[in-house]
């Protein structure tokens, strides 16, 4: 073994490690040619991981009569960095206190309503994923919204009430919001 394999190692496994961590950042604050820069990385590397740990295989195979530990660390590293059981960067965020899904046939949208008062609503169809966030204050079940950014109240309004397990929008723009379009509480059943 090389020092630099296993710098190469150390560096591709971790740089793939780091972006499954700050997935979570990565969607929610990139968009356009940097964030698909960010996207495309977590194949690549992935890939390169599986084709360096072919290489390492073969290379111990070939030389398994004069292997050390120096020798075999590269592809250790490549075998059980990638794999190592991290949380999502999520986890820095308050802890969640109330949470709605809606499904739709192309599209899913979530809202999570956090212990700070801040609220994050993640809306993804086939070809989009944006994020809407704010701050929220509760009166009674009626939850009251206000979006960080500018006119983008449509998905739920700023006044919502908890009604029969369903956040029902009191003035969302939309006006045929009907049962299939409200959020349910608790997590998404993946049922479409």
């Amino acid at each position: 073994m090389n020092r630099r394999s296993l710098v190469t190692a150390i560096l591709i496994t971790l740089s793939y490690q780091a972006l499954l961590v700050f997935y979570y950042y990565i969607d929610k604050f990139t968009s356009g040619i940097p964030y698909l820069i960010l996207l495309m990385l977590i194949p690549v590397l992935f890939i390169t991981i599986i084709v360096r740990i072919s290489k390492g295989i073969v290379r111990i195979v070939k030389n398994r009569k004069n292997l050390t530990l120096n020798y075999c660390l590269p592809t250790l590293i490549y075998v059980l960095v990638p794999f190592l059981p991290l949380p999502s960067a999520e986890v820095l965020e308050s802890k969640v206190v109330l949470r709605g899904c809606h499904e739709g046939t192309q599209n899913q949208s979530y809202v999570l309503f956090r212990k700070d008062h801040s609220f994050e609503v993640h809306a993804t169809s086939i070809v989009f994923s944006n994020w809407y966030t704010g701050h929220w204050q509760r009166r009674g079940d009626t939850i009251y919204l206000k979006y960080n950014e500018k006119d983008i109240d449509y998905l739920l309004g700023t006044k919502v009430v908890i009604d029969s397990g369903r956040l029902r929008p009191l003035d969302s723009p939309i006006k045929d919001l009907n049962y299939y379009r409200m959020y349910y509480l608790g997590y998404c059943k993946h049922a479409n």
